[in-house]
């Protein structure tokens, strides 16, 4: 599994460097069919999905398995929403909203989703 992400101030960087070694930006990626795609990515202005993010998607959603995005809980009910527009748009399951670069609790979510679904996507 490879994560992509969008990151404009490095946050979604952080934490993509915090749930796997094998990480890549969405604008570098080099497509590989066989790849199986987490995305991390940010809310732009107030609830966008960023341009980087919509051109990766436009390509490689098929290898999107789910999507985590940034956000800031200051924007209220915009909170994260872009990871909510992808989930409804591309239909790529957004499985968790984390603030700034993500806490250690936010990490955890995480890897113990990429644990579960490694785990049993032979059975999904």
């Amino acid at each position: 599994m490879v994560v992509m992400y969008d990151s404009l101030t490095g946050q979604s960087k952080r934490f993509a460097n915090k749930i796997s070694d094998r990480i890549e930006d969405v604008n570098r990626y080099i497509p590989d069919p066989n790849d199986e795609v987490l995305l991390v990515t940010r809310t732009f202005r107030f609830g966008e999905i960023p341009e980087p993010t919509k051109r990766f998607l436009e390509r490689f959603a098929k290898q999107v398995i789910a999507v985590c995005v940034s956000g800031n809980r200051n924007w209220g009910a915009s909170y994260g929403i872009a990871g909510d527009k992808i989930q409804t748009i591309y239909g790529i399951p957004l499985i968790h909203k984390f603030e700034a670069s993500g806490f250690d609790t936010d990490v955890n979510v995480v890897r113990k989703w990429i644990n579960n679904y490694q785990n049993n996507k032979g059975e999904l």
